[in-house]
C-alpha cells in the first residue's frame, strides 16, 4: 500500500495483528516510508515510543481524514515512556518531520493507493 501525498509516493507497512500493532517501530533504526496501524473501529487510541530508536509523527486518521498530528515524537528508552492519545479507526507513523514537510494537517483527507 502506498500514501500518496502532494507528489510523493510513501511505501507503507500495513500492521493489522494485535502482535504487528504491539511491536510497531520497536528496535528497528528506520522506516522506509511509513507504517500503517488498522483497526476495525472508531476509537480513543494511544501510541508510544517505547524502543523505538528514531523520532515519528504519528497521525490518527478517521476514514482517512486527518485528526490529530503528533510531529517528531522522540524515542524513548525508558521505563515510562509520555503517551500520544487520540481518536481514529487507524494511525499513520511516518518518519519525524514528514507531516510537516508535506504540509499535512488537521482535517486533510489522505489518498492511499493498494
Amino acid at each position: 500500500m502506498e500514501l500518496i501525498v502532494n507528489k510523493n509516493n510513501y511505501r507503507l507497512e500495513v500492521m493489522l495483528t494485535e502482535p504487528q500493532i504491539r511491536k510497531g517501530m520497536m528496535n528497528r533504526n528506520k522506516l522506509d516510508g511509513g507504517m500503517l496501524f488498522v483497526f476495525g473501529n472508531v476509537s480513543p487510541r494511544a501510541f508510544w515510543m517505547k524502543d523505538c530508536l528514531i523520532p515519528l509523527d504519528i497521525i490518527y486518521l478517521t476514514n482517512g481524514k486527518v485528526n490529530k498530528i503528533y510531529d517528531s515524537c522522540p524515542p524513548c528508552e525508558r521505563i515510562t515512556c509520555p503517551n500520544y492519545p487520540g481518536v481514529g479507526d487507524s494511525v499513520l507513523e511516518l518518519n519525524g518531520g514528514t507531516a510537516k514537510k508535506e504540509n499535512i494537517q488537521k482535517g486533510d483527507i489522505l489518498r492511499f493507493k493498494s
